[in-house]
């Protein structure tokens, strides 16, 4: 039997970056991929966020040679109604707040997976790892209830002093050596379809961004290439549908805008995938004796949006660093491999999940129940009017009188949304900073005549004594 220090299954982005950084610091390292090559299997492509420039800036450098990459500066949110009358689109494009945090601004990256498993399964090979294609990791090797090592389908075993699993949501790994069974309510499944266009064409009507769709229907996203693009929607499996993944898809482009931007740039339907995603209110258990468990396997992908190739990078480093750890220790039980969840929990990736309860119930009271949405539409069409800029171009009447015909408006609604915004908007209050609840209170204390000739400092004294919902912000936290 071989032995490596380190086996990792799966060669997708999370597991090629484990590899890689296993490689890096010095460890034998063997990874296995079941397909003919890196990125064989997979769903059609990802979009690469900003933070990349933070964590992975090397990679960042290198995605404009990718035949596939688009760069991406903002996402265009396209509202329809349930007469599929495109009614609003706006564009999220940064601020100049955006410039200073990093170089590189709001700009991000699209990238076909074909394309960029590769790259990556690459670098961890020019690194020193060993890469194994055609292998399909089937079962686990246990001794003494410790995972060393794996068995392929073809019946070869490799030993290793650590396992690192990053074979995807159904993850063979997770299930032979009992750490779970199957997801259940936690899974997504995601229809996809891919569409060849014109390059030129799609630089003139898409530029560079990304896209979505919403209304009375299942939300979707649109994700732009260099000379394609990917439709995608998807729903919880937990819930009690009788629509046809497919038909996700066709709602969406039965809508007129959605048809003219394919006529515009000459689109044509290539392929149709769909897939497993866990969209998890928190990850699951993520480690035990002899393994860790990295991306989708583990339930990393963001529970905001399902962006999943950053957590599966993130994770997948942190996995190699802690498999360093253990072996340096020459200790491999669950106990020392608990560092792994100790470090992802203080990093990002942990920050990511603090309001995975709360994106996920929000998503399954909006974008992911087409009746809900649909008069969610109206409030947020009415509430787009109340802006300067609505205001301005809205001749049917005086503007004073147009202004409060909409916010007349705007009020009767309101009621209706009351229950939605106490139970599912209102808890995310609990993210804002103490730092910046105490500078908006200081802001109002000019507008209370009777508390304005306080002292900042005894105003937000008086508050924090008199409202039970303050206190965790005004007392004890002066330098956050």
């Amino acid at each position: 039997m071989e032995e490596y220090d380190v086996v990792v299954v799966g060669a997708g982005p999370g597991g090629s970056m484990a590899a890689f950084t296993a490689a890096g610091l010095g460890l034998e390292t063997v990874f296995l991929e079941r397909g003919r090559k890196p990125g064989d299997k997979n769903s059609s492509g990802c979009g690469l966020g900003q933070r990349w420039w933070r964590d992975f800036p090397e990679i960042m450098g290198e995605l404009p040679g990718l035949p596939s990459y688009r760069k991406v500066e903002m996402v265009v949110i396209n509202l329809v109604d349930e007469d599929n009358r495109l009614r609003m689109r706006s564009g999220t494009t940064g601020s100049d707040l955006d410039a200073t945090r990093w170089p590189h601004g709001m700009e991000g990256a699209s990238v076909y997976r074909s394309c960029l498993d590769p790259f990556l399964a690459k670098r961890a090979t020019d690194e020193g790892a060993e890469l194994r294609t055609a292998t399909l990791a089937s079962d686990v090797i246990m001794d003494d209830g410790r995972v060393a090592g794996i068995v392929t389908d073809a019946g070869e075993r490799i030993g290793a002093k650590v396992v690192i699993a990053a074979d995807g949501a159904m993850s063979t790994m997770a299930r032979a050596s009992g750490m779970r069974n199957r997801w259940g309510a936690g899974c997504t499944l995601v229809p996809q379809l891919d569409f060849g266009c014109d390059e030129g064409k799609l630089d003139d009507v898409i530029g560079n961004a990304e896209w979505c769709w919403f209304g009375p229907f299942y939300g979707a996203y649109q994700v732009n290439f260099r000379e394609g693009f990917h439709l995608g929607a998807g729903q919880w499996l937990r819930r009690d549908w009788d629509t046809r993944p497919v038909d996700m898809l066709k709602r969406v482009m039965a809508i007129p805008a959605f048809q003219a931007m394919t006529r515009a740039v000459d689109a044509r339907p290539r392929e149709y995938q769909a897939h497993l995603l866990p969209w998890m209110e928190k990850p699951a258990k993520s480690f035990s004796a002899g393994l860790m468990l990295v991306g989708d396997a583990a339930g990393f992908p963001c529970p905001l949006e399902g962006e999943g190739v950053w957590h599966a990078c993130t994770s997948g480093r942190i996995a190699a660093e802690t498999a360093a750890y253990a072996i340096r220790k020459g200790d491999f039980s669950e106990r020392t491999l608990s560092e792994y969840e100790r470090r992802w929990r203080a990093s990002s990736l942990g920050l990511e999940h603090e309001f995975g309860r709360e994106f996920v119930e929000l998503w399954d009271n909006s974008a992911f129940d087409p009746e809900k949405m649909g008069r969610q539409i109206q409030l947020l069409l009415e509430l787009s009017m109340l802006n300067p800029f609505s205001i301005c171009f809205d001749w049917g009447d005086a503007h004073m009188e147009c202004l409060n015909m909409h916010l007349s408006h705007f009020l009767d609604m309101l009621p209706e949304f009351g229950e939605f915004g106490g139970r599912y908007i209102k808890p995310f209050a609990r993210g804002i900073s103490p730092g910046n609840v105490r500078r908006m209170l200081c802001m109002m204390k000019p507008r209370l005549p009777a508390l304005r000739r306080l002292s900042d400092e005894r105003y937000l004294w008086l508050l924090a004594r008199f409202s039970r919902s303050l206190r965790p912000y005004l007392e004890g936290r002066e330098g956050e």
